[in-house]
């Protein structure tokens, strides 16, 4: 009883405010992907939205007033809002308006414009607004009215995280900021910038020391966005401000961050496009998707990387000087697949890594390496103009199947006639996949109608161990009952003690408009299972969950229990949108029924048996910036009595998950989409297997990374193909760790582009079944390589980093192609030299260079 008394007094305190939130839907002028849920309006404390009234003092007493009642979305309706100081966005907070984005049809800036005066000419003076952990800023623009064209003022930065887990920048237009977004240099995590346009002057994005992986996707910075804003002093097209950002903008620095999710960027007429440089704690390793980046100056600069590199898939890079600049720092590896490059220099590396390039084109521009090695696979040179230069410093050079417009191609080598090797071998790689990541999906109940559950006529609790399932239960009833709705959470602990349904066209939604952290509370569900066996949260067809947050109070990693599923789906058109769990031992569950166009974003927690489970003959499903990581248990508010077991030890922790975790789980499905999961510490990343004899079909995963695991991939079983871009597999402080596996009864192809390994794996690949197609790995540290067993390997372009072993090849059952590979020392196939002359028959080598 003592505990809950805490637990009382824990949560009055959270929920003590002069005026108790009065949540509403709100309704906007423009669309949106949810419903939109708000407890304050800023107009309710005195803000005014007439261009001229000071709105500082109101905008921070609505947004102190929803903290103090434990967080949620304070609103900003449309109209121009005057800010002369700066804003503090408290933890779980999330300050929203109305937003619509700037496009070729309707350019202008529109909808709820917050307009900042504060900082003129003090570039490291306070920022505009402080976003604390779990707490985001959305859907608004933000214009800096004083800001001359013609004679550029510095300001602070615009929007800065400061610290803790989980900062959220989505829906916004920075018209003009001299500096846009800062996250760092002190330590931070889960950052996530999405859908951003404008242009910021100086920096538009920079982020540093950031260990948990930060999410960029959907930022469009081009001096068009102020052009066309609509708003007063505005520059003309073309005017001469665009030549000063031509001298001295930065559109996005990345300094140290730990596996950056980048994706779909669109940048014009920067000096930089994307700068690269080591930060105050190292540097950074990261994958990058679709980018665009023309009419810069230099479109990419890395000056150095940590040792584990970064991959490109599917960009465009149209730089006026450099295409892609490298500095004297880079020693390791950049890999681009299906890239087009152009610029004055197309590629221009001075550092003694490895730059590998396959399935690109490079339209116009030289290639010049100063130093290091170049792989070049199945690519085109279509400027007969195009020079490639190599300085008498570089280790080697591998141009395999590589058209030149130039007949003779132009090559300057001032190598060693043996180091460069100029084969003309018709090696084809498959074409790359198609797929649209870049979406937003529609998520709403049937009905927009508000049901609270702490209201009297429904009577939950959320402050003690009160079993609050049959008030929740009630509320989602009467919403099925009257066509759906949603059923609402205020900040509290919640007792459940019996399983819920969510009825089709309902929606259980908590505080949380972004992505949010055990750390910030919130809606948090704490679940006693008992003696149950079925999931505690069933989602019938059209129904969701939005903004929870669950625990497991009597879990214990010294006594671990194995509960049931936490969520299962259980029809089409299911939604699991912004929801955490500190510790469910099987979290999601869409295998056991088929969950057709299921759509998940931003799942995150710390499970300890079964993550997520994909099945059941679903179609069209989308599981997208899943993240598991220990530190969801291990952070969770010690002041909260709830979490009296979070208390544990990393360390036992951990080693439980390596042994016991099958993080994602992909049985019978078709047509899935699974972009940018991750997950730390498990026995399978990811597991792919099948149901009544029938596996994945037409699967593709995008951006998947599993860090400090047992096996990064595991093919279990499966018949047709499945293709993984831009994965990061990391195999650590375990037995048997491998990369990549595929099983004895796996006769499908599985195919790898763009692949980091390090870690320190036993094995780089272990086949034994099916076909397993490398195309361009970076393994910094590789085990005892390629173990082939049966089965086939076509191995294109790995870059192995350290010495040793590379292949064994073993029995008749098994064959290998191994092509433009790079490695330190000679390349060692079952255990001696090979001899691409005179290669066994199930060994094909060609084009290997040892740097």
């Amino acid at each position: 009883m003592k505990n809950f008394m805490l637990s009382l007094l824990f949560c009055t305190a959270a929920s003590a405010t002069a005026v108790s939130p009065q949540w509403k839907i709100v309704k906007t002028n423009y669309p949106t992907a949810d419903t939109v849920v708000a407890g304050y309006n800023v107009l309710d404390f005195g803000a005014k939205a007439d261009a001229k009234t000071d709105c500082t003092e109101s905008f921070q007493k609505a947004l102190d007033a929803i903290k103090s009642a434990g967080g949620g979305t304070v609103f900003v309706p449309q109209g121009r809002y005057v800010i002369k100081g700066t804003l503090v966005i408290p933890a779980s907070v999330t300050l929203r308006g109305e937003w619509t984005a700037p496009d070729t049809d309707k350019p202008g800036t529109r909808g709820t414009i917050l307009m900042a005066y504060a900082g003129r000419g003090k570039a490291n003076g306070e920022p505009f607004i402080t976003v604390y952990y779990c707490g985001g800023v959305k859907d608004m623009s933000i214009w800096y009215p004083e800001q001359d064209p013609k004679n550029i003022v510095p300001y602070p930065y615009c929007l800065v995280q400061k610290g803790g887990d989980n900062a959220t920048f989505e829906n916004l237009t920075l018209v003009n900021p001299y500096q846009g977004i800062r996250i760092g240099p002190g330590g931070n995590e889960l950052h996530y910038v999405h859908n951003v346009y404008g242009t910021p002057l100086k920096v538009g994005v920079r982020y540093d020391s950031t260990t948990d992986i930060g999410r960029l996707e959907n930022v469009h910075f081009s001096p068009d966005y102020w052009c066309q804003s609509g708003l007063a002093n505005a520059p003309a097209p073309k005017a001469d401000f665009a030549a000063w950002l031509l001298s001295n903008g930065t559109a996005i620095h990345m300094e140290r961050s730990d596996w950056e999710y980048v994706s779909y960027i669109y940048i014009d007429g920067y000096k930089n496009g994307y700068l690269i440089t080591k930060g105050v704690r190292g540097a950074a390793n990261a994958q990058f998707y679709r980018l665009v980046i023309r009419n810069c100056k230099t479109a990419v600069q890395v000056q150095e990387t940590n040792p584990f590199g970064m991959v490109f898939a599917k960009c465009i890079f149209e730089g006026i000087d450099y295409g892609f600049k490298v500095g004297k720092g880079f020693n390791a590896a950049i890999l681009l697949s299906n890239c087009q490059v152009s610029a004055d220099r197309a590629l221009y590396s001075l550092g003694s890594g490895s730059f590998i390039i396959q399935n690109s084109q490079i339209t116009s521009g030289d290639i010049r390496m100063a130093d290091g090695v170049l792989a070049m696979t199945d690519s085109q040179l279509t400027d007969p103009k195009t020079r490639v230069l190599f300085a008498n410093t570089v280790k080697g050079a591998s141009l395999i199947n590589t058209t030149f417009a130039a007949k003779p191609p132009r090559i300057k080598n001032n190598m060693p006639t043996e180091k460069l090797q100029l084969i003309t071998a018709n090696v084809k790689m498959d074409p790359f996949p198609e797929y649209d990541a870049n979406h937003t999906r529609t998520k709403r109940p049937a009905k927009d109608v508000l049901y609270v559950v702490t209201d009297p006529i429904w009577g939950a609790n959320a402050h003690d161990d009160k079993d609050d399932s049959e008030a929740i239960k009630k509320a989602l009833d009467h919403a099925s009952k009257n066509g759906g709705g949603i059923v609402f959470l205020p900040a509290g602990n919640y007792v459940l003690r019996q399983p819920i349904d969510v009825p089709s066209g309902v929606e259980l939604r908590g505080i949380h408009d972004v992505p949010h952290h055990t750390m910030g509370n919130g809606s948090i569900l704490h679940i006693y299972p008992g003696t149950e066996i079925n999931p505690s949260i069933t989602l019938q067809s059209r129904a969701g969950l939005r903004g929870l947050s669950f625990n497991y109070p009597e879990q214990n990693i010294k006594d671990v229990k194995k509960y049931p599923f936490l969520i299962q789906g259980r029809g089409e058109d299911i939604y699991v949108i912004n929801v955490n769990c500190a510790n469910a031992y099987r979290f999601l569950d869409m295998m056991t029924h088929p969950c057709h166009r299921h759509y998940v974003d931003y799942l995150s927690g710390s499970p300890l048996g079964v993550g997520v489970a994909i099945g059941g003959g679903s179609s069209k499903g989308e599981v997208r910036n899943m993240q598991f990581n220990p530190h969801y248990w291990g952070r969770c508010d010690k002041r909260n009595p709830f979490f009296r077991n979070s208390r544990g030890d990393f360390r036992r922790l951990w080693t439980y998950q390596k042994e016991n975790l099958d993080a994602m789980i992909v049985g019978d499905c078709k047509q899935q989409l699974l972009f940018q999961n991750f997950v730390y510490g498990s026995l399978y990343g990811i597991r792919f297997t099948h149901q009544n004899g029938k596996g994945p079909e037409d699967c593709i995963v995008h951006g998947h990374g599993t860090d400090g695991s047992k096996v990064g991939a595991f093919f279990e079983h499966g018949h047709g193909r499945i293709d993984m871009i831009n994965s990061e597999l990391v195999a650590m402080s375990s037995q048997d760790k491998v990369a990549i596996k595929l099983g004895a009864d796996y006769d499908g192809t599985a195919r790898l582009i763009n692949t980091m390994v390090w870690g320190s794996p036993s094995t780089l690949a272990q086949v034994d079944g099916g076909t397993l197609n490398l195309q361009g790995l970076h393994a910094f540290h590789h085990g005892d390589g390629l173990q082939v067993n049966r089965g086939q390997v076509n191995a294109f372009n790995v870059n192995y980093h350290t010495p040793g072993g590379h292949a064994d090849i073993a029995g008749s059952g098994a064959n290998a192609k191994l092509i433009g590979l790079i490695t330190k020392g000679p390349l060692i196939v079952n255990k001696k030299e090979a001899d691409e002359s005179a290669n066994p028959a199930q060994v094909v080598v060609i084009g290997n260079v040892n740097r």
